[in-house]
């Protein structure tokens, strides 16, 4: 494709399937070394395969998102075999099963409230925390970009989505409070919000599983599908979008939340 990112290193969390996986290989198809971050080494090879098999180059980190310890290491071993950090994704939520129990996603009335705040915070600290580990080798690489990765709904809420706009929305101001804090050291903060998205966890859960999601949650992922402009994004669609955050076109811009729905929302 071309070599905006050549040199850089990135590091994507839940790089081994679905949306991290488009991600992880548009960024490879850029010239960044991509490792990916993930909890199945077999998935994370056959993605490996495709970036090797475009032209890039990667590695694999095994580690849970939820564990200080691991993305501790992440970052540490990420710094050590590839000689540092230049560009994070946290694209993993760190329990997407818990996001979709109708316990947590449905009417206010009849959500678990117990359940519902426990998921935001473990959501929360699955995002940043990778971003924390990171921010050291971040600084000693003199610059750098941070792209997270959420959910729509913390921009344009749906009802039953009580868990996941109070997470995202959280998430989105707290970019922004990481790139004025951030600012200082030459580290940019963007955030990518993206709603259903093809060949991902969600997408299997609601049309390719008979039980993987409740019958209103799929009707409101059919209503999506009939409704968005330019139609259902994929994997590569996302990554497009964050290849670009991370690249040094976008070297001026920071604090930025952006929504590739094929026009589904406008901000």
């Amino acid at each position: 494709m071309n070599d905006t990112l050549a040199g850089k290193v990135a590091v994507v969390t839940g790089g081994t399937g679905g949306i991290g996986a488009g991600i992880a290989r548009r960024l490879a198809a850029g010239g960044a070394t991509v490792v990916l971050n993930g909890r199945d080494e077999r998935k994370a090879e056959a993605v490996l395969a495709q970036i090797r098999g475009d032209g890039g180059s990667g590695g694999f980190i095994p580690g849970d998102v939820r564990c200080r310890r691991d993305m501790d290491e992440l970052a540490a071993q990420t710094a050590r075999r590839f000689g540092g950090i230049d560009i994070v994704v946290p694209n993993a939520g760190g329990n997407d099963d818990e996001a979709r129990a109708p316990e947590v996603r449905g009417s206010f009335a009849d959500i678990d409230l117990d359940r519902v705040t426990a998921f935001i915070g473990q959501a929360v600290g699955a995002k940043l925390r990778v971003v924390q580990a990171a921010v050291p080798y971040l600084r000693e690489s003199g610059s750098g970009s941070v792209i997270f990765v959420t959910s729509e709904g913390g921009r344009a809420p749906t009802p039953g989505q009580t868990a996941i706009a109070t997470f995202s929305g959280g998430l989105i101001q707290a970019s922004k409070v990481l790139s004025k804090e951030l600012a200082r050291d030459r580290i940019r903060v963007n955030c990518v919000c993206v709603t259903v998205v093809r060949d991902s966890p969600s997408w299997v859960a609601a049309f390719e599983q008979d039980d993987g999601v409740s019958e209103a949650h799929r009707r409101q992922y059919e209503k999506i599908l009939a409704r968005a402009p330019f139609g259902v994004a994929a994997p590569p669609d996302i990554g497009n979008v964050v290849a670009f955050l991370a690249s040094d076109d976008a070297h001026y811009l920071t604090g930025s939340t952006v929504s590739p729905t094929g026009g589904l929302t406008i901000h």
